[in-house]
């Protein structure tokens, strides 16, 4: 029998490529969407590249959530589908432009939306799912005051610092990390308190790089925000353009690497009640413009060089210091370099705009 996963959030660009991962596995997927139209383009995108969807329509369907913070937002989707085996949570809310209080853009939605689906879970379907998996980030493990502490390393067993009192400045990247910490930590506290049938597991990815699931997204002018980095460096000018690019430096993952972190946990139970803490190496604005540089000549002259002797010097001083030895024991996984992150990254953009 084909196990039923729920995936929340399914149009975004992480859950995408899990959709891809969870087919490629056999999965029968179920993904909430807050559009109708979301729905239709994103199953004729799968099935024109997935035989077995053109055998089976049915491996995969789509639900409206359209407000994921609304109270019992996912009771429905529970209730009409009583025979799921995993849910892996991606949803998060939407923030672009929205000049509310910080706390009704960011702190409530990430934090009842996350309480939303594990109380649905455990009121509907509490016999059936053996498993969920929570779309968390390094926002939820990053102490920004340790940024450049060479001597403090961000490992799986850390939650970043910053508290909601800091946020009355108006600081929107305080507030979006705190409801990234404090969503992570509802779950956990759900399954302490709650005691449900289902394992948790949650996954803290930093920058998120890689390609698009589907050339047409690569066409729009705006990427997501890490993605967008990739296609903010293709619009520099040469030479004008001769600085060094220091913003961001930080930590990095591939997409597809994210994605089969999450489907990991409902193929090992090993891997049930654990922090996966995906990475793959530090980085730079200058390091991806250095790769791209080297991997695209028809490029070079037209964007900028910038400063590459200074990329090693630069990530040593300011990228945070990781260790996440753990999770790469439990997973053997070995990640996908940034070069081939970047460069895959890159094809699709200039083939998608051609």
């Amino acid at each position: 029998m084909v196990s039923k996963v729920l995936l929340t959030g399914a149009s975004g660009y992480i859950a995408q490529h899990i959709t891809n991962e969870l087919l490629s596995h056999g999965f029968h997927v179920i993904g909430t969407v807050r559009r109708q139209e979301q729905a239709d383009q994103l199953h004729k995108q799968f099935t024109e590249e997935n035989p077995a969807l053109q055998r089976d329509p049915s491996l995969l369907t789509y639900v409206l959530v359209p407000d994921i913070g609304a109270p019992d937002a996912f009771d429905e989707v529970l209730k009409s589908t009583s025979d799921i085996t995993y849910v892996l949570h991606t949803a998060s809310p939407v923030a672009l432009n929205d000049d509310r209080a910080l706390e009704d853009v960011y702190l409530k939605p990430a934090v009842e939306g996350t309480k939303n689906i594990l109380s649905a879970i455990k009121k509907f379907a509490n016999v059936s799912v053996k498993n969920v998996v929570v779309t968390a980030s390094l926002a939820c493990i990053m102490n920004l005051d340790k940024a450049e502490d060479k001597s403090f390393i961000h490992t799986e067993k850390v939650w970043n610092n910053n508290t909601w009192d800091q946020t009355k400045g108006g600081d929107k990247i305080v507030a979006y990390i705190v409801s990234k910490k404090e969503a992570e930590k509802a779950a956990w506290d759900f399954v302490e308190k709650e005691k449900p049938n289902f394992k948790l597991t949650t996954v803290n990815p930093p920058y998120v790089f890689g390609p698009q699931k589907f050339d047409a997204s690569a066409k729009k002018e705006s990427l997501n925000t890490s993605a967008e980095i990739v296609g903010s460096l293709l619009r520099t000018k040469y030479p004008s353009d001769d600085k060094l690019f220091d913003d961001p430096v930080s930590i990095s993952v591939d997409v597809r690497d994210v994605a089969l972190y999450h489907v990991l946990p409902l193929l090992d139970a090993d891997l049930a009640s654990k922090r996966l803490f995906v990475v793959q190496s530090k980085f730079s604005a200058q390091r991806i413009l250095n790769i791209i540089n080297e991997n695209f000549p028809d490029l070079k002259g037209k964007i900028a060089v910038g400063k590459p002797e200074e990329t090693a010097r630069l990530e040593a001083l300011k990228a945070p210091e990781y260790n996440n030895s753990v999770t790469v024991g439990l997973t053997g996984v070995d990640p996908i370099p940034l070069e081939k992150t970047i460069v895959d990254s890159v094809k699709q953009i200039l083939r998608a705009n051609k």
